[in-house]
């Protein structure tokens, strides 16, 4: 018995392979799956302690690198238990039924803290139908902080500029979220914010940082020879220049090392694993899916008629019968080194 492609256990399965090793020299690909005839009946079963399923195996291929030919073979995997004539399962000779289980659905959760005596601060919570969840936070000292699997708490900024290039320098952050303009130098204001680092051009001095405020160093830019500079005049809420203040990461390498450290601790840091690590939680959409993909638990769950008679002798349905409790049983295993924890 066969699903269609893209459902149920066919679509399962392609999520999960192929499967690599970390060098790339091994590989193990998925090629089709068989749910063969029950070995015992329902009675059989229930006097013998049995569950009542199909027997469940699945072919691959296995290549290597260092080998010409590949290797096809078929697993066997375990059994997949039928829905009988009330949509019950027979499992160790009794029957049962499943109940869903309460899970935090995917989406946005906004949530406000209050704490005595201190103002509220506000975040969200990212949870996606599958991956990593990101938690985002508005600290005390009023800067976005970013959370990702538990891990501890890193600038918001740091995982912006993880998540693309061209955010890797502070300018092009302020550009993104507030309004420039160029300003000359004698009308300059202690209340303007620099958008790049401001440098001497004459001695190389770096006057400012990028996203601090020009304040007690207004003296030093005007007795220099720069002629203007591009500022920030208005600043209706400064949450992101604060937490450029507390960013110590410089560019887009830097952020990809400072997460790794935060989700691999111990493991000495390289750009690569940093990279690959990075694009396996947030850029694989088998791990990561940027819309909700149609999976076993959209299988219709059919509830059939029992016979006149009362007999709950097993019927022969579609594959997708079959397949309703994957999820809970052979889904799970399968989809489990995915999964991140709660």
């Amino acid at each position: 018995m066969r699903s269609a492609k893209g459902e149920g256990l066919e679509a399962l399965l392609r999520e999960v392979f192929p499967i690599e090793s970390y060098d790339g020299n091994l590989k193990l690909e998925y090629l089709s799956y068989e749910l063969s005839e029950p070995r015992y009946t329902t009675d059989e079963c229930r006097a013998l302690r049995l569950t009542y399923g199909m027997p469940f195996r699945i072919k691959v291929r296995f290549t290597s690198k260092h080998k010409a030919e590949a290797v096809e073979e078929s697993i066997y995997l375990g059994e997949i238990p039928i829905m009988i004539g009330g949509g019950e399962f027979i499992i160790n000779g009794a029957e049962r039924v499943i109940v869903n289980q309460l899970h935090r659905s995917p989406g946005i959760d906004f949530l406000v803290e209050v704490q005595e005596g201190d103002r509220p601060l506000h975040g969200c919570r990212v949870i996606p139908e599958r991956g990593s969840w990101i938690e985002c936070s508005v600290t005390k000292k009023d800067a976005l902080a970013v959370r990702i699997d538990q891990s501890s708490k890193i600038p918001a900024t740091t995982f912006l500029r993880a998540l693309d290039a061209k955010y890797s320098t502070s300018e092009s952050i302020i550009r993104e979220f507030y309004t420039v303009e160029t300003v000359k130098v004698k009308d300059l204001q202690q209340t303007h914010y620099a958008v790049a680092s401001i440098i001497d051009g004459e001695t190389g001095e770096e006057l400012l940082k990028a996203g601090a405020q020009i304040g007690e160093t207004l003296n030093k830019i005007q007795a220099s020879a720069l002629k203007s500079v591009d500022v920030v005049t208005k600043v209706t809420d400064p949450l992101i220049l604060n937490t450029l203040a507390e960013d110590t990461s410089d560019s887009h390498e830097s952020s990809l090392l400072k997460i790794y450290a935060r989700l691999r601790p111990g493991n000495p840091p390289q750009l690569e694993k940093a990279k690959t690590l990075f694009n396996e939680k947030f850029y694989d959409e088998n791990r990561y899916p940027p819309r909700p993909r149609r999976s076993l638990s959209h299988q219709p769950q059919v509830r059939p008629d029992r016979s006149r008679n009362g007999d709950d002798a097993p019927q022969r349905r579609p594959c997708q019968l079959a397949e309703v409790h994957v999820q809970a049983s052979l889904g799970r295993r399968l989809c489990r080194r995915y999964r991140s924890p709660r």
